[in-house]
């Protein structure tokens, strides 16, 4: 574990900005969970993606949204097979060219050797103020 469960992080990290995905599908297992906690009525990859075929639908979909302009990964704790980062994101949407600053945190939890799950936290509604999109009501 340890600095091993950060050095995948980070390793991964740097080729998902570079759009490699190769590092993070060698270290997922293959029922991996990614979840995105944001609003699916607000970004097509909000919510919750199962297994190496989720986990790839998941990152199209913000890939077909959004550039990453800057990914500066801020700070890195481990507790245990838990490993949180808290990132600073410059992104740019596709649609529109507005750029907007993110602050990021994922949670990954270890599990065998592999990421098991990983979940993200922004300011959903902050981005998109900052991208000129009105927050709609989604009753």
């Amino acid at each position: 574990m340890g600095a091993g469960n950060k050095d995948v992080v980070r390793r991964v990290i740097r080729a998902y900005v570079e759009g490699d995905f190769e590092p993070l599908m060698q270290a997922v297992s293959d029922d991996i969970v990614w979840n995105s906690n944001a609003p699916a009525a607000h970004y097509r990859f909000g919510g919750s993606f199962q297994g190496r075929i989720g986990l790839k639908e998941g990152l199209s979909l913000v890939a077909t949204e959004f550039g990453i302009l800057r990914y500066d990964i801020r700070e890195l704790t481990e507790e245990g097979a838990v490993v949180w980062a808290l990132s600073d994101l410059e992104i740019v949407e596709h649609r529109t060219g507005r750029h907007a600053k993110v602050n990021l945190a994922n949670r990954w939890q270890f599990a065998e050797g592999k990421i098991a799950s990983c979940t993200e936290f922004f300011d959903s509604a902050g981005v998109l103020s900052e991208l000129g999109r009105p927050l709609k009501a989604t009753a």
